[in-house]
């Protein structure tokens, strides 16, 4: 065979085989595409399979005794000088401070929320010549240093022993007292199965009346929670008597109700 017609022969063949692959790796392409567009069709065009749906909301709820205190307290001190409103703040708050710690509650539940040093200004009235009041004018007084303190503890009835000892011992503003449940996801998670067991029977109540079947739910919401019964006593020191004996005040918490409510969607047919 002439080297010609030879050399011709082979890039033929190469040609040939080179396009027989091409269109095999384009065949290979198609598919692979269609297979994964096959595969994404469920996905695709729900709100047209699941567009007749249902809609119900669920309520459950929890009582549950609240088996933690909390409560904040402060101690204000004032003086001419920054050094001993400092002081002076440091020694009572310290004595509250061991006072609560003999009462067996720990450290970490025992929190500074507020620490603050401020100016403090009077107003003073003067007299002009007449003898008439005028105006008064502020005047600087002294110095305020009030440290600020969150307890959290065991709602027993050391609660209200706690309180009279903190109160005898110079605590200021005792307030915000409220009582919760330490492991609310648990509790608001058993309110959360009844208020769906609500939805669920609501849901087959209305399915039978509309001559329908429920398939499957197609969505969730869940809303409500742990309230938190606060109650601001306020207490001033004169309500302890400081400087004596006190008799522990008792401090009723009663019962938190945990409410959950859901909404759930069936599609129907």
């Amino acid at each position: 065979m002439p080297p010609f017609k030879e050399y011709i022969d082979k890039n033929i063949a190469v040609v040939f085989w080179a396009g027989i692959a091409l269109i095999v790796s384009a065949i290979l392409l198609f598919l692979t595409q269609s297979i994964g567009e096959v595969q994404s069709w469920k996905f695709v065009g729900q709100g047209i399979e699941f567009r007749n749906t249902i809609s119900v909301s669920g309520k459950g709820e929890v009582m549950v005794i609240p088996d933690t205190a909390r409560f904040s307290f402060a101690v204000i001190e004032e003086a001419a000088e920054v050094t001993r409103a400092q002081e002076a703040n440091t020694t009572k708050m310290n004595a509250i401070l061991d006072a609560l710690k003999d009462m067996d509650i720990p450290e970490k539940n025992i929190k500074t929320t507020s620490y603050s040093i401020s100016p403090r200004y009077e107003y003073r009235e003067t007299k002009n010549q007449d003898g008439f009041p005028v105006p008064g004018e502020r005047v600087f007084a002294g110095y305020e240093v009030a440290h600020w303190i969150q307890v959290k503890m065991k709602n027993d009835e050391s609660v209200g022993d706690a309180l009279a000892q903190i109160g005898a011992l110079g605590a200021m503003n005792i307030s915000s007292i409220d009582f919760v449940v330490e492991d609310e996801d648990t509790v608001l998670r058993d309110a959360r199965k009844k208020a769906i067991t609500d939805a669920e029977e609501k849901a087959r109540t209305l399915a039978r009346d509309l001559d329908v079947r429920l398939v499957k739910i197609v969505s969730f919401s869940e809303g409500g929670g742990v309230p938190i019964f606060a109650k601001d006593f306020s207490l001033s020191t004169e309500a302890f008597g400081r400087g004596g004996a006190v008799e522990a005040q008792q401090i009723p918490s009663g019962e938190n109700t945990i409410t959950s409510y859901v909404t759930i969607t069936y599609a129907i047919r």
